[in-house]
Parts: structure tokens; C-alpha cells; sequence
């Protein structure tokens, strides 16, 4: 059965699309943790007193809110209290590194910063002023919901600030609009939830997969089953499902690949699996089918500049056997989808860069001018000028509309679903002392691709694993080199770029 909820929410803000579905189903659990179970009406009343006590604070419309924390119903509810008090939410991962948390902070210049307990601790330990959940909801009980009415809010204000790595050195701010979430949730959504879907919430919190797990399932009535630990393993996806009634789960295609190939089983009670990120591989698409015939499993694809998904397809066994591999599928609902050359339209199956528009497009980069007109531009469709974002990512169209992708028109690279750039990694390692590094993405003997970074030795007295703990020390996890290689000087080509070919060869890795 269809969920009934979805019809109100085309052009709504995020926080009046949710508040829709608590006026409708006020006693279904919203989110559900370890410490218990939240009710829709529940979160909306706590959601409304925060609101007001963040307006006493300074947060107006158009302030950007930073939240130091995991996982949990107190984010949730800190959230929408973001969002009702008219301002846009960005989450900071507890676990990047200090100066990377300054930093951000630094750009966003908010009024107030939040966390919980971890991030607190996280926060105190660089020396940043913050409020605690904890403070923000007592101190909001005893102020108790004002009689005056919050601001209004249009569905193409900020909403979100996503951070994402920078081709320049620097991670870029991306500000995304409420109607880039509630597009995906109308009634002609990517998909179908079905009556009372349950997802399991375990996405990192500055990644947009997040966007996708919590108010994929609290604009359409479901229940977001939060998973508080850093990794998600298959005994704890069984347990979900056996002890919460979880039906729906989002993993990137590595993690995919693993479960695929060690512990399929724990997938058993799912009614759908969504993939994004990256490529899905075609055997791990087979084995699910096998083991469970009747499951539903999505291809999505999509920079974060059009949130979460521009494209979704839904993976038949026949997918896994056809020579251009699983789709990356048909435009969600208000994206359009455009490939280009030279910044014209090519024809129906030739390839081209991609270009993504309608209402899921972000608003551009926080204070990023340069950045934000190099990436969004006007294209002529159909002699009318349209907004796009180009993506960097190659592809093609073939006679559906489905697009397919083809890999990356510049050295960003995808690991583990995370977007990094190279030249971030890089400017880690210079203001380390290495005059001249390269980064390359070098596959292991399965398949994976793992971060190896050459570098020229530093003028000091540091050793190759130095380096590795100096830029733990600067960026998150995903993007520290698994290893790093000292040499003298670059080998260079004819034109002085680096030899990549020569310099992968000295190390015997065969690229």
C-alpha cells in the first residue's frame, strides 16, 4: 500500500511537511533508538519550544546553524527546531579533526553552536563556545512554546549546508534548499515507501545519504530506527529488522559488495535495499536476488549539489547481465537531466559531461562566488535558458532517458561514497613541508580503491608515517592516505606534469 502522506508535501519546507505528518499520525514512532521511542507529535512539540528559545538566541532566516553531534532523536529534534525558527542546519561530524570543525565554524559565523554530549566534549577541547542538547531542551522547557508564530519559511530558502571536498584545497559549503529534500518524497517520488516504512538511520551526518534515511522516512509517515554506532555490520542490520520491523536500508556499493559476499542472510525482511555513492557491482546485484527474488533494490545517483539522488533506477536481474552495466537511471521528480559538450546539448547516446537542473539544485557555495558560477550555469533547452549544475561527471543517454555513467572528466575520485578531491589531500601534505604531492587512487586486490599518496620528501626529519598522522590530524578519516611514499623529486613528462605512470612503477603498484 501506498503512503498517503506524500501528496502534501510538493513545495513544502521540510519542517511544514513533517509537521503535516504529526497532525496526521501523532502517536507513530518517528524515530526510534537505544534510549527509547519518540512519537511524531512528540518531536513536534519539542521541535516547536526549540525553535523559539533558538529565535531568542539570534537565529533568524537565513542563519546557518552548525550542529556538533551523532546520530540520535535529539539531533532530530534540534533539527527542525533549526528549520522552524527559519534557519538552515549544517552538521559537523564529532569525529573530523578540530582544526577542520574551527574551520567550518569559522565560515558559517553562526549566533550559536550546538552539540551533544560528544560533540560537546569535542568542542571544549578546541576552546568553541557552544550549547549542549541537553541546555537547549531544558532551557526550552522552561520557556515553554511561545504564543508568538514562527517565521515563515519558502521552500527554496536554505535549508542544509553540505560540505564537500574542494578541487582548490579548501572544502566548499554546498546550501541546499528545502524543495531539494521534499522532491523527493511528492507523490511521483523515486519510489514507492509503502505503508509505515521503518529505515535503518545509520548514514554519517554530514553526508547526504543522512538527508535521505531521516526525512525520507519523517515526511512520509515512517519511523527512522537510528543506529548510534560508527559502523554498520551485519549483526546489527539483523537486529534492526527482528527487533524494529526494519524495511528499508541505504549502503553504498563497497559495504554492499561486503555483506554480499560474507552475510547476505541479514538482509532477509528487508522490502528494499538502495545503493548509492558509487557503482554497484553487477555479481553483488545477483547474489540478492538469488537469496531473496522478491526484494526491491535502487540504483541512485547524484552529487550533493542536487541532494541525495538525481537519478534512480530499479535493478532487475537482467540489469546485472547487459554490457553497459546497472543504470544509473531516470530523473527523480523535479530534476532535469541534460548531457553536454562545450556547454551544448549532444544528442540521445553520445557521451558528454553532466548537467543537473530543476528544483533539487543548490543554491551554490557559502561565500564562494568564483566556485559557485563556475559550477552552476544557464544552458539552452529548447531555446529557454535552464540553471544546471555540471557535474564533472561523464555519461550518456541512452533511448529510455536512463542515464549511464562513465566515469569523471577530472581526478575527483569516489571512496566508499565519499566525494574527495585530490588536491585537498594534496594542500594537507603541503602544509605539512612536502613542496610537490600527488594523490592516486590505487585499487587493491579486490577491487577497492585505496588513497596512495607520493609525495617529495619533506625538508625535515619526517618519516613516511608522519605524514600519514599529520594529515589524520587535519582531515576525516575517509581521506587520510592508507599509505604515503617519500621521493626525491617528481618524475616529470615533457609538458612538467607529474609522471603518474613512472611514479606508481617505482613502487610496483601496476596502474
Amino acid at each position: 500500500m501506498s503512503s498517503m502522506y506524500g501528496r502534501t508535501n510538493d513545495g513544502a519546507t521540510i519542517h511544514g511537511a513533517f509537521e503535516r505528518v504529526a497532525q496526521d499520525l501523532p502517536d507513530r514512532d518517528a524515530v526510534v533508538s537505544a534510549a527509547g521511542a519518540t512519537t511524531y507529535a512528540e518531536l513536534a512539540a519539542e521541535s516547536r519550544r526549540i525553535a523559539h528559545h533558538l529565535i531568542a538566541l539570534g537565529v533568524r532566516p537565513g542563519t546557518v546553524v552548525p550542529l556538533v553531534a551523532r546520530r540520535s532523536a535529539g539531533l532530530t529534534a534540534a533539527l527542525l527546531g533549526v528549520l522552524m525558527a527559519g534557519g538552515a542546519y549544517g552538521i559537523l561530524d564529532m569525529r573530523w579533526p578540530a582544526p577542520r570543525i574551527a574551520q567550518f565554524l569559522h565560515t558559517m559565523r553562526p549566533p550559536v553552536v550546538l552539540a551533544d554530549t560528544a560533540g560537546s566534549a569535542r568542542l571544549e577541547q578546541a576552546a568553541i563556545d557552544h550549547l549542549t542538547f541537553t541546555d537547549l531542551r531544558n532551557q526550552a522547557a522552561v520557556e515553554g512554546t511561545s504564543a508568538d508564530p514562527l517565521p515563515e519559511v519558502q521552500p527554496d530558502a536554505c535549508a542544509t549546508v553540505f560540505w564537500t571536498s574542494g578541487s582548490t584545497g579548501t572544502p566548499k559549503a554546498v546550501l541546499s534548499p528545502h524543495q531539494a529534500t521534499t522532491r523527493l518524497f511528492t507523490p511521483k517520488a523515486f519510489m514507492d515507501f509503502g505503508e509505515a516504512p521503518v529505515m535503518i538511520h545509520a548514514a554519517a551526518v554530514a553526508w547526504d545519504a543522512f538527508t535521505l534515511e531521516l526525512w525520507g522516512m519523517l515526511l512520509t509517515g515512517g519511523t527512522a530506527v537510528v543506529h548510534e554506532e560508527d559502523l554498520l555490520l551485519p549483526p546489527a542490520i539483523r537486529a534492526y529488522i527482528s527487533d524494529f520491523g526494519a524495511t528499508h536500508l541505504f549502503l553504498t556499493p563497497s559495504l554492499f559488495d561486503v555483506i554480499a559476499g560474507g552475510d547476505i542472510d541479514c538482509l532477509a525482511g528487508l522490502r528494499a535495499v538502495l545503493l548509492g555513492g558509487d557503482k554497484p557491482s553487477p555479481a553483488s546485484c545477483r547474489r540478492l536476488f538469488e537469496a531473496y527474488p522478491g526484494i526491491e533494490l535502487y540504483n541512485g545517483y547524484g552529487p550533493v549539489e542536487s541532494c541525495v539522488f538525481a537519478t534512480t533506477h530499479r535493478i532487475t536481474e537482467a540489469d546485472t547481465r547487459t554490457a553497459d552495466g546497472i543504470p544509473a537511471g531516470l530523473p527523480v521528480p523535479g530534476t532535469d537531466l541534460h548531457i553536454v559538450r562545450d556547454g551544448a546539448l549532444v544528442p540521445c547516446g553520445e557521451p558528454g559531461e553532466v548537467a543537473i537542473g530543476g528544483t533539487g539544485l543548490a543554491l551554490g557555495y557559502l561565500d564562494a562566488p568564483g566556485p559557485t558560477a563556475a559550477a552552476f550555469r544557464n544552458i539552452l533547452v529548447d531555446g529557454n535558458e535552464r540553471r544546471v549544475y555540471l557535474s564533472g561527471d561523464q555519461g550518456w543517454l541512452d533511448e529510455s532517458g536512463s542515464l549511464h555513467f562513465a566515469g569523471r572528466k577530472d581526478a575527483q575520485i569516489k571512496v566508499a561514497g565519499h566525494r574527495i578531491e585530490p588536491a585537498e589531500i594534496e594542500a594537507a601534505a603541503h602544509s605539512l613541508g612536502s613542496k610537490r604531492s600527488v594523490i592516486m587512487p590505487i585499487p587493491d586486490r579486490n577491487g577497492t580503491p585505496r588513497i596512495i599518496l607520493f609525495a617529495e620528501t619533506p625538508g625535515t626529519a619526517m618519516t613516511e608515517q608522519d605524514m600519514q598522522s599529520g594529515i589524520r590530524a587535519l582531515l576525516p578519516a575517509y581521506m587520510v592516505p592508507s599509505k604515503v611514499h617519500f621521493v626525491s623529486s617528481m618524475p616529470l613528462l615533457e609538458n612538467t606534469k607529474i609522471n603518474k605512470r613512472e611514479l606508481s612503477a617505482l613502487f610496483g603498484y601496476n596502474c
